[in-house]
């Protein structure tokens, strides 16, 4: 493939510093928020963990409507950048609210409360990824192109991923007598949020919408998600997508238990089991744009998938030590990362070909946002329903039980990437065709 001219390195940069910024905001979240509710704000834990998914129905209902109306939200603007800084600013605003004390509230009048935040603050993150990687398209007219800035913007999730991770926990030690810490918590990680929210703003913000920037005014919703439809390889693109997201979510819901009664380590140990992993997820996340400028997507695609299959095999079937699990965690984290980028990268060539055409470019990222959060909450179902059927896992768990969970461990992660895989094959032929569409074009 020709060697095309990436971005600027201060536009990846300052791209990258927007998703560094959001995931500041609202990475705490999945984090430690539940634990949060039940021992702070006093709400059941059976409502605490409806609360949590509230967030993901109203994402499936709500964001391919959010996508496209991103894209008339920023014509009203005049920009894209601009919508992006209001909703980076209030990001961090629903995050300090989400920990302020409640508990003298009713208990229905606090679960609302958390309830409407919530919500809130996840559709705000759609309008941010549909604005910002939009943003993507504006600035780059090629694969190449968009395949730096993807890069970036999946380094800059990792990094703040692995921020919030470290460094959550000591703020609330540090500010432990300040509401049990959680709100001077929010507050800190809030300000850093808006300085790398800021920066990105300072790059982009003369960024002129070019993508998907026509109304189409005469067509209403259900018509323009149908007209959607033919576009068939957006949509083999986002079931890679929910594929992947299922299983990497799966892997990470059930380490903790594979941890604890498997490899019969201390909860400390998981520290020693995921860092590899985030790491090697950024040396991916580097590695795919070169990748994607001397060999065919397609090729990527399908070795990133076999690695990935090869190093979850490893980590779950196979690795009963802590040095075969980090080494099977690096084959699995820098195939995680290259597919990470590459399919964003696939998704957004595929929405901005429609969105030339006079197609919504925010809908098209609306459903690919969607999709997206599904195959996270997949992930996790299946991990969830899985250790119902596992049962009991107390200091003496029975052989029987410990099988199933050998079960779930190894089945919930790998077999996603097998019918990703599978799926894959299948539709080679179709997407090859359009790659190649593109290349000439």
């Amino acid at each position: 493939m020709a060697e095309l001219r990436p971005p600027a390195r201060l536009m990846a940069a300052g791209f990258g510093a927007g998703p560094l910024g959001a995931t500041l905001a609202s990475g705490v979240v999945p984090l430690l928020f539940l634990y949060y509710l039940t021992e702070y704000a006093q709400v059941p834990a059976g409502v605490a963990g409806v609360l949590l998914a509230l967030p993901k129905f109203a994402d499936l209902l709500l964001d391919p409507w959010l996508g496209r109306r991103a894209d008339a939200w920023a014509r009203a603007l005049g920009s894209r950048s601009l919508l992006l800084m209001l909703i980076a600013c209030a990001l961090p605003v629903l995050s300090v609210l989400m920990f302020l004390p409640m508990t003298d509230l009713a208990l229905p009048l606090r679960v609302a409360a958390f309830g409407v935040l919530l919500v809130l603050q996840s559709l705000m993150l759609t309008v941010f990824a549909v604005a910002h990687t939009a943003i993507a398209g504006d600035i780059a007219a090629d694969m190449a192109g968009r395949s730096t800035l993807m890069s970036a913007r999946a380094l800059g999730q990792t990094v703040a991923g692995l921020a919030v991770s470290v460094l959550a926990p000591q703020l609330v030690s540090g500010f432990k007598t300040f509401h049990g810490g959680y709100l001077g918590m929010a507050l800190v990680l809030g300000l850093a949020s808006i300085a790398a929210s800021g920066a990105c703003w300072l790059v982009v913000r003369r960024v002129p919408m070019r993508d998907g920037a026509s109304a189409e005014a005469s067509l209403s919703l259900l018509p323009a998600l149908r007209r959607t439809l033919r576009n068939r390889a957006f949509y083999c693109v986002v079931m890679l997508l929910v594929l992947l997201g299922a299983s990497g979510t799966a892997l990470f819901a059930a380490l903790p238990y594979a941890n604890q009664h498997l490899l019969r380590a201390q909860p400390d140990n998981l520290s020693l089991l995921l860092t590899p992993i985030f790491l090697s997820v950024l040396a991916g996340v580097t590695a795919a744009p070169w990748l994607t400028r001397r060999v065919a997507p397609q090729t990527v695609l399908g070795g990133a998938l076999l690695a990935a299959l090869a190093g979850v095999a490893w980590l779950t079937a196979v690795a009963r030590s802590n040095g075969p699990m980090i080494a099977a965690s690096v084959v699995f984290g820098l195939a995680f990362g290259v597919l990470t980028v590459l399919i964003s990268t696939l998704a957004m060539e595929a929405a901005t070909k429609s969105s030339g055409e006079g197609e919504s470019l925010g809908m098209y990222l609306g459903i690919l946002f969607s999709a997206e959060k599904l195959g996270q909450s997949l992930g996790g179902i299946v991990v969830g329903f899985g250790l119902d059927w596992v049962g009991g896992l107390g200091v003496d768990a029975p052989p029987a039980a410990l099988s199933r969970l050998v079960v779930v461990w190894i089945g919930a992660p790998v077999l996603p990437l097998v019918a990703a895989l599978l799926m894959l094959l299948l539709l080679t032929s179709r997407l090859r065709a359009f790659w190649h569409k593109e290349a000439v074009q």
